[in-house]
């Protein structure tokens, strides 16, 4: 067994800060004992400024520069959605482990060229969408659904999001949300969506179709057409798991809506960590009691053990790929008020494409 010494460290690069997510990420990456900040880079002035805040350090001159860093080993990719394809040839031609920031890209297309691009240069690369996945209560579930400790799923239901003062100021604090799809990749049924529709396909699989409906209600996204809110209903042919995904305005303060209800053929749960709610059967139970010393394993903790030469990380790309299939064939639906038949027939993003 090895000690502590001999534990190997790496070396982190970032590219951009999209929705202040790369400055999210080098806080959190260097607080890693095993990890340490090399260089970054972002083009756009107010988000630069913030990256650089955020690693303590004088910003690099350019992506490139950056993936190609001697004394970089890992390169998280937290550009706009639409440069991550090409984001991504960068560090795996240099060889270098990548860490990709939620959603993998704007395009179906674009998914798959990340896939390719890091199979055939052979690196370790790691999915990051943490906000579901990531903790440990629906870590332990998705483990046990897999392994059919429960049974078989008869209804699913998962509403996912966040909550915000109705008099805050969304599009000056992510004025990316509002960007056209082209760039991002959609509104909240892609930022927000992104997050259950990955939790879905890692518990259930890949669904059969996909139906979806999307909203705008709260008056900044109406005012520049982007959807804030949207239901997902995906067909798995013995039931449909719903996803409510999105953002909205209420009384009161910010915060996470997230809350999972699974029924099963001899059991149902319902599970709410925010609010530390725990439902078996109808009745309350103890939620602590259930996680018990169970622990998600994070995302660039699956990253480093791959590295070291372990399994490849549970979130995987190909995964994420199928992922944005399904966000895409969501939006058609939307679009076109009709169920939509997965794998899509023209896979593209039907916002722009």
């Amino acid at each position: 067994m090895k000690s502590k010494a001999e534990v190997p460290t790496y070396g982190v690069g970032i590219l951009g800060n999209c929705c202040t997510h790369g400055a999210g990420v080098a806080r959190s990456l260097a607080a890693h004992p095993r990890l340490h900040l090399v260089a970054g880079y972002e083009p756009g002035p107010r988000r630069a400024a913030e990256l650089g805040e955020a690693m303590e350090m004088r910003l690099a001159s350019s992506y490139r520069e950056v993936a190609g860093h001697p004394e970089v080993d890992v390169v998280a990719v937290t550009t706009d959605p639409c440069d991550k394809a090409a984001m991504v040839e960068l560090p795996a031609a240099a060889g270098k482990a990548l860490y990709i920031n939620k959603p993998l890209s704007h395009t179906p297309a674009a998914a798959r060229q990340i896939v390719a691009t890091v199979a055939t240069a052979g690196v370790d690369a790691v999915f990051d969408a943490p906000m579901v996945k990531g903790l440990a209560v629906f870590d332990k579930l998705q483990r046990q659904v897999k392994a059919g400790e429960w049974g078989q799923v008869v209804s699913y239901y998962h509403t996912f999001g966040m909550t915000f003062a109705p008099d805050f100021d969304i599009t000056s604090a992510w004025p990316e949300r509002f960007d056209p799809a082209a760039k991002s990749g959609g509104g909240e049924m892609t930022n927000m969506g992104c997050y259950a529709i990955d939790f879905a396909l890692h518990m259930l699989g890949m669904p059969r179709r996909v139906e979806a409906k999307w909203q705008r209600f709260w008056q900044p996204y109406v005012e520049r057409e982007v959807e804030n809110f949207g239901q997902i209903a995906l067909d798995y042919g013995r039931f449909w798991a719903l996803l409510a995904v999105g953002k909205q305005a209420l009384a009161g303060e910010r915060g996470p809506r997230n809350a999972l209800a699974v029924e099963f053929e001899t059991a149902n749960l319902f599970i709410d960590p925010g609010a530390e709610i725990f439902v078996h059967n109808g009745r309350a139970d103890s939620l602590t009691a259930f996680v018990g010393e169970h622990t998600a394993i994070s995302s660039i903790d699956q990253l480093l053990a791959a590295m070291d030469g372990g399994a490849a990380p549970s979130s995987d790309l190909a995964t994420a790929a199928d992922g944005v299939e399904v966000l895409c064939g969501a939006y058609l639906s939307a679009q076109e008020n009709r169920i939509v038949d997965l794998p899509l027939s023209q896979p593209r993003n039907p916002l722009f494409e």
